[in-house]
């Protein structure tokens, strides 16, 4: 995967700062990258302080809601209605 996010991030970068006109489904792909890419991140945390099950799982489940929460509040979007991102 990482050449493929090269290239998608190279042609972003390159776009001259227009704006993209992203559809819908084309916004939750990219939200699907970016989630994928911070339960990574966040696993990689967890692992450096030893977390438990419990405390992953809680901590996994709270950055889920509060990405929810980001996305609904800047864009109106509820990732949870799956139906509008089709």
């Amino acid at each position: 995967m990482s050449n493929e996010l090269e290239i998608l991030a190279n042609q972003i970068l390159n776009s001259d700062g227009l704006k993209p006109n992203l559809s819908k489904r084309d916004f939750f792909n990219s939200l699907l990258i970016f989630q994928n890419a911070l339960m990574d991140k966040l696993f990689d945390l967890q692992d450096y302080d030893n977390l438990e099950l419990l405390q992953r799982e809680k901590m996994a489940t709270k950055c889920g809601e509060d990405l929810r929460k980001f996305i609904h509040t800047y864009t109106g979007l509820d990732t949870h209605k799956l139906e509008d991102f089709l």
